[in-house]
């Protein structure tokens, strides 16, 4: 091996290490770039405590009971699962 093969070599061998040690200490994504939760209120719903509820009374059950009110109008007896076209209804002890 030549003193030019040589010398070429160990600049490539350089090169390569310092492009290595410049690669290991670029900065990365720490998986912490959302804002950080504050107290149990910050916690995600189940999809249930995320509907709009109601105290209503359910003709069904005869008694009031708690509603999930629709988007199209009307509500749902989380209990028995009677739909009803209005919130209120003759029998509404309001």
């Amino acid at each position: 091996m030549s003193q030019f093969a040589a010398a070429l070599a160990g600049a490539i061998t350089a090169v390569g290490v310092g492009a290595v040690a410049v690669a290991r200490s670029w900065p990365t994504a720490s998986g912490r770039h959302r804002a950080p939760q504050r107290g149990a209120e910050a916690k995600l719903l189940r999809p249930v405590e995320a509907l709009d509820t109601f105290e209503a009374y359910c003709p069904a059950e005869d008694r009031p009971t708690l509603q999930l009110r629709l988007r199209l109008g009307g509500s749902v007896c989380t209990e028995c699962r009677l739909p009803t076209t209005s919130i209120t209804t003759p029998g509404d002890p309001q």
